[in-house]
């Protein structure tokens, strides 16, 4: 279940009414890594064994679906039981769980942002029609059955430049696009060189998960931060931001970005 309902008092043009009113629903999952439990998330508890995944691959502790020798999610205890090959020990961090919030500032990727500059520059021909990401961000904003509810979810979306090959809710922004990548994983999908769709914020972290998965284009209805577009460029990552009706701010590499269809 991802939605609740409460009784609430709304106040309104200097009057008062009770109502029901719907809000998304938050709850922690554990993550227990080779019977070791290793991390908490904060997360809407749909597609739970995807997000479990794609914050793995996020990681970098998983590269591909064969690293996955078994998952279990119980949902009544909320722990997703994730058996792994080439288990790291010292990344459970002397097994004293941590919990992540549907926040800013998440994982363990501070340690890439310190070393950014190493990455290999992405090359790609993707061009895209300014028309057609005016399109498909209408047709990804009319997904999100969730929001257009309760007003209290992000979304994220795997776009070839054709179709939406995949789409998640989540209150997290991070978890949303964690559940696109476990998603696809999981389901032999393949992100490289795709668009990722996101509802949310583009900062570093976010741009870091992108760039990790071989995606040259990240678009959002949203802004980016001074450093997620520093990285971008360094990163040959195409930033797009804003997108509301026909406007749209290009904040990177804009010959991809062609005008009209």
């Amino acid at each position: 279940m991802d939605i609740k309902e409460f009784d609430i008092l709304r106040i309104e043009n200097n009057g008062q009414m009770r109502i029901k009113d719907k809000v998304s629903v938050e709850k922690d999952i554990v993550i227990r890594l080779n019977n070791e439990e290793f991390v908490a998330l904060m997360c809407t508890p749909v597609m739970v064994k995807e997000l479990a995944v794609g914050f793995l691959l996020s990681e970098g502790l998983i590269i591909k679906k064969d690293d996955i020798s078994v998952i279990d999610y119980n949902e009544v205890d909320g722990v997703v039981s994730i058996g792994i090959k080439n288990y790291l020990k010292d990344a459970v961090k002397n097994n004293r769980l941590q919990t992540l919030t549907s926040g800013c500032g998440r994982g363990m990727t501070s340690d890439f942002i310190k070393g950014f500059t190493k990455e290999k520059k992405m090359e790609s021909s993707i061009k895209i029609a300014s028309k057609d990401i005016t399109d498909i961000s209408k047709e990804f904003i009319n997904m999100s059955s969730v929001y257009k509810e309760t007003g209290g979810v992000h979304s994220a979306a795997l776009w070839d430049g054709g179709k939406i090959e995949a789409f998640c809710e989540d209150i997290g922004r991070h978890n949303a696009i964690d559940k696109i990548f476990g998603y696809c994983l999981m389901n032999n999908i393949p992100v490289t060189d795709k668009i990722i769709l996101t509802s949310g914020r583009i900062s570093s972290d976010v741009l870091i998960k992108i760039s990790r998965r071989g995606m040259p284009v990240i678009i959002s209805r949203n802004a980016p931060t001074s450093l997620a577009v520093e990285m971008a460029y360094f990163l040959g990552i195409t930033l797009v931001g804003f997108v509301r009706g026909q406007r749209m701010n290009v904040y990177t590499y804009p010959e991809r970005v062609v005008l009209g269809s």
